[in-house]
């Protein structure tokens, strides 16, 4: 096995432990679009297909596995609510502080809760979480510096009337 191999590896794992780790840390897990979680395996599984097609030796082969398990990663990529920051790229180490959080706007639809903050008269990402309005809205008021405004939508189906 080439040196070149043992590093990609190392990074692999290297990479499975940190994206383990930003996890652990989240509250509230965001969820991901459908389309994501569907392509990402077909990508996977052509990408070692293809590489083991074409491998001619044992290095190749392992390099195939570990591009295939690189792909995969994208699955284990996680957003959303750490207990000191708001996590909107796993890559991001620092996240986005919840002291320079301007203003939350919540929106509950569906039984999800939607979730977009501003931050430097900027707008952030759209979150989307499973879990209650009521439950998001207690931790922010923990989280949030006091005065920061939480704004809270309802979305009226033609069901509830």
């Amino acid at each position: 096995m080439s040196g070149f191999t043992l590093l990609l590896l190392v990074m692999l794992v290297v990479l499975y432990l940190y994206l383990l780790i930003v996890r652990r840390d989240i509250v509230f897990v965001s969820k991901r679009r459908s389309s994501l979680v569907t392509a990402v395996p077909f990508l996977a599984v052509g990408a070692l297909l293809l590489s083991l097609s074409d491998a001619k030796t044992l290095d190749e082969q392992i390099r195939g596995v570990v591009a295939a398990f690189f792909i995969l990663s994208f699955l284990f990529d996680s957003r959303g609510l750490a207990e000191d920051r708001i996590v909107s790229n796993a890559m991001d180490l620092k996240g986005i502080p919840y002291e320079e959080v301007g203003r939350v706007v919540l929106l509950f639809s569906g039984g999800r809760t939607k979730m977009n903050f501003f931050r430097l008269g900027m707008r952030g990402p759209l979150l989307i979480f499973d879990a209650p309005v009521e439950e998001v809205v207690l931790f922010l008021t923990e989280q949030l510096p006091k005065g920061t405004p939480i704004d809270i939508l309802l979305e009226e189906h033609p069901d509830d009337r």
